[in-house]
């Protein structure tokens, strides 16, 4: 089957170590719009923190957000679909992780809230690459775990970075059961979804939005949120820097986020005959 849509992850993946897009993937996304071909982003990052990029990429109409809570059509600046936690299971989360050393952002709407106070010191969280990311494009508030604690906002979705990997490993077995869907990210961090709610099933809402059976679908990434929409989609593309049982998840691998892995994809698998 021919492939019609191939969906990136952002970070580690369509962004190089220095969250930039590379020319090579701008190029390679503007030869894929020309044949008519579909590229999406499939990120765990809210509208507001890809609109700066979307200059670069004027061939990326549609975004998977939250990690497969919202679809956002770019060119529109709307939120077409959304998937919203139960307050009772934010409730769970919150006597489980208890006093826990950490940090915690939640994302509603197009927008992203993080505590102003941890500014300053985001390297106790292993977070400070994103520390600029957070100063440009977040909304600093004074407590966000308070926020998540009253269910003052519909949440899509809420991150907890820990200041160490055994907390997160110690949350993840409590929350065993539990009425959500979890994902390890960077060196500490946990994201907390809705039940079915993950990149995968987003990259399904997408592509029946677009008409394209998921068969006909590319899916691109490097870490274990991507690993839904790695297993849903057509194809599955492990980029060169992903961890290990990524690679082993996928059905392809290409050079890494430095060295033109986008491209490459593209060239390959959306618009050579190695997708078919």
């Amino acid at each position: 089957m021919a492939r019609e849509l191939i969906a990136f992850d952002m970070d580690g993946t369509l962004l190089d170590s220095n969250k930039r897009i590379l020319p090579s993937s701008s190029a390679a996304i503007e030869r894929a719009a020309l044949r008519g071909k579909f590229v999406a982003i499939a990120t765990g990052r809210c509208p507001s923190m890809i609109k700066p990029y979307a200059a670069e990429i004027p061939g990326v109409r549609y975004a998977i957000c939250a990690s497969g809570a919202s679809i956002y059509d770019i060119a529109r600046d709307e939120v077409l679909t959304e998937h919203l936690f139960d307050q009772q299971v934010i409730d769970h989360v919150v006597e489980v992780v208890g006093d826990e050393e950490l940090m915690c952002e939640i994302f509603t709407g197009r927008e992203f809230y993080y505590p102003a106070a941890d500014m300053g010191h985001m390297d106790r969280y292993h977070m400070e690459a994103y520390q600029e990311v957070y100063r440009e494009l977040g909304n600093p508030i004074e407590s966000t775990w308070d926020l998540l604690a009253a269910g003052a906002l519909p949440l899509q979705k809420f991150n907890l970075h820990f200041a160490h990997v055994e907390a997160r490993e110690r949350v993840i077995a409590d929350l065993a059961g539990a009425d959500l869907d979890l994902a390890r990210a960077e060196t500490s961090s946990l994201e907390f979804s809705p039940r079915g709610v993950n990149k995968g099933a987003g990259l399904t809402e997408l592509a029946g939005i677009l008409g394209i059976p998921v068969e006909g679908t590319i899916a691109v990434g490097d870490s274990d949120n991507d690993l839904p929409m790695l297993e849903r989609a057509g194809l599955a593309v492990a980029m060169g820097n992903a961890r290990e049982h990524v690679r082993e998840a996928a059905g392809a691998i290409v050079s890494d986020n430095d060295h033109d892995g986008c491209a490459e994809a593209i060239e390959r698998f959306l618009l050579g005959d190695e997708g078919l």
